[in-house]
């Protein structure tokens, strides 16, 4: 049964206070700091949380990049509350797994950074996800979907299955974040990336892995 992958951006006033339903969703917070059902989430930190989320403004104005898998057709997650405002920046299909309900699959959130002038050799990904730009600028060329000079805070889709070829600026780094669903088997593996030949991948960037955590498939009604 097919699952989607859903990105939002959120923003949050100091006195801001709003309300999300039980997800499997990963917030990373971009810019400044908030309280995630009393834990402190900092800028350039993620944390996965599964139940209902009551999210509080801690600084003037902080931003949240969140991803969630869900089903196709579920309804936008827009977080509920005063001094809050969410946008659905994206939402894709996850059609090369079969994600029978009920099932284990990892949900992973990573940050790469890639060097200045550096192109990648065609590549795979062991699943597929949206990526959304930190630091830099980049450009992806894939036959189901390509981009060009892609700016920080606009989002982008891999499919994992098709052969990807990416570059950035001659002058500056690229710096990104992966929000990926894959094979369970992949938990605590930062080398998943594989060439053509099914080899690893010889131009690697520089990897923080922020969150690994394995989630049941969704079930439809």
């Amino acid at each position: 049964m097919p699952s989607s992958i859903h990105f939002y951006q959120d923003q949050v006033l100091d006195d801001g206070q709003g309300t999300l339903n039980a997800a499997r969703r990963i917030f990373h917070c971009r810019f400044g700091e908030v309280v995630i059902n009393g834990k402190v989430l900092s800028a350039g930190n993620a944390i996965f949380v599964a139940e209902d989320a009551k999210i509080t403004g801690k600084c003037d104005w902080s931003q949240l990049w969140r991803w969630e898998v869900d089903l196709p057709n579920a309804e936008q997650s827009l977080i509920r509350g005063d001094g809050v405002l969410t946008l659905h920046r994206m939402s894709r299909v996850i059609g090369m797994l079969d994600m029978a309900p009920g099932t284990e699959w990892l949900f992973r959130l990573d940050q790469i950074t890639a060097p200045p002038g550096r192109v990648t050799d065609p590549h795979k990904h062991p699943g597929p996800g949206i990526r959304c730009m930190v630091e830099g600028t980049f450009n992806i060329h894939q036959d189901v979907e390509s981009f060009r000079t892609i700016n920080p805070g606009e989002p982008w889709w891999e499919c994992g299955e098709q052969p990807v070829i990416a570059w950035g600026s001659r002058s500056m780094h690229a710096r990104f974040l992966r929000g990926m669903v894959m094979p369970a088997d992949n938990a605590g593996q930062t080398d998943t990336i594989k060439n053509k030949a099914g080899e690893p991948n010889r131009k690697r960037g520089q990897h923080r892995l922020l969150v690994d955590q394995i989630i049941t498939a969704p079930e439809s009604v």
